[in-house]
């Protein structure tokens, strides 16, 4: 028992370190935050879903403690408790209908790509809700929030004539407030996505109870029901600024989720392939230099969900 609680006083001071060292600013301090949901993840993993939740609660009580109770409740939403659902989620399997069969995972990786996409949106919109709670509505807070943050983008660009689009400085930090959301969005399901991999991993080298085994690059499908989800997320942000700010961060959610889906696509479609991995390097690569690629994933990631693709299964080892 008390090496249990001592996991998870570890794990959530890990996570608290890995939340508020970008603070640092160096690049080594923001490489190493894109880590943060990883020690809560293994503990819920590899010691149960009990652990993964007192990690949190020790992350967050730290933070209240240390710095300001108002960022351990960010803390908590935004990292820990979407860290402790995700390997709840992933470690919950079906009771086997034989004993000598392995018992299947409860959640597909599909649909734990889906919850990933629905958590990194909510954690997302929660400055919409800081934002109405503050003024009397969402379009007077980030009117308000763009005034405050024009001085700092004049400071950064070195002048207004270096604004892109010959634009003034309060329209472009407009359009940086607005466009937050769904950049947060988008970056918390590749952050997310990438951390319950690692953890699944660790925990399985480490010899921990991590149950799943998951072939991505043939098994990873978003439901169908994404789509519909999309499409009016889509609709909601033509309906005007305001919807849109608050739909934005679902539209680039599930579009990332799609463009990660796309990718396993890609993975399982070239595995016979000889030259598989000098392929795959050149797209990472161009999606490193300019981003533009991901497009071409998420579409293949939509059509995948409505006409599957064929794809292969990594090769059986050997028997012995």
């Amino acid at each position: 028992m008390l090496f249990r609680v001592s996991i998870a006083i570890g794990a959530g001071l890990a996570s608290a370190l890995l939340f508020f060292i970008p603070v640092k600013g160096t690049t080594i301090a923001m490489a190493l935050a894109l880590l943060g949901p990883l020690p809560v993840m293994i503990a819920g993993l590899g010691f149960g879903p009990r652990i993964g939740f007192a990690a949190t609660a020790a992350g967050t009580l730290a933070i209240s403690l240390a710095i300001d109770p108002l960022l351990g409740a960010f803390f908590a939403a935004s990292l820990g408790l979407p860290a402790f659902w995700l390997a709840r989620l992933a470690a919950q399997t079906i009771e086997p209908t034989d004993l000598d069969t392995p018992a299947p995972s409860a959640y597909s990786s599909g649909k734990l790509l889906a919850w990933i996409a629905i958590l990194s949106a909510a954690s997302a919109m929660l400055p919409a809700l800081v934002l109405a709670f503050r003024f009397a509505s969402i379009d007077e807070g980030v009117a308000e929030t763009a005034r405050l943050l024009a001085p700092v983008m004049r400071r950064l660009l070195g002048g207004e004539a270096n604004i892109p689009y010959q634009m003034s400085a309060p329209e472009f930090a407009r359009v940086i407030v607005l466009a937050m959301p769904a950049l947060i969005a988008a970056w918390s399901v590749f952050t997310l996505s990438l951390n319950l991999w690692l953890a699944g991993r660790i925990a399985r080298i480490s010899g921990l109870e991590a149950p799943r085994k998951d072939d991505l690059p043939f098994a990873l499908r978003l439901p169908r029901d994404a789509l519909l989800v999309l499409f009016a997320s889509i609709a909601a942000c033509a309906l005007g600024e305001t919807p849109r700010f608050i739909a934005s961060p679902l539209t680039a959610a599930l579009l990332m989720a799609y463009a990660l889906h796309g990718l396993a696509v890609v993975h399982g479609f070239l595995r016979a392939n000889p030259l598989r991995s000098a392929l795959l390097f050149g797209i990472y690569a161009l999606i490193f230099m300019t981003a533009w690629p991901l497009l071409l994933a998420m579409a293949i990631g939509i059509f995948d969900s409505l006409i599957p693709v064929k794809r292969l299964p990594a090769p059986q080892a050997p028997a012995a």
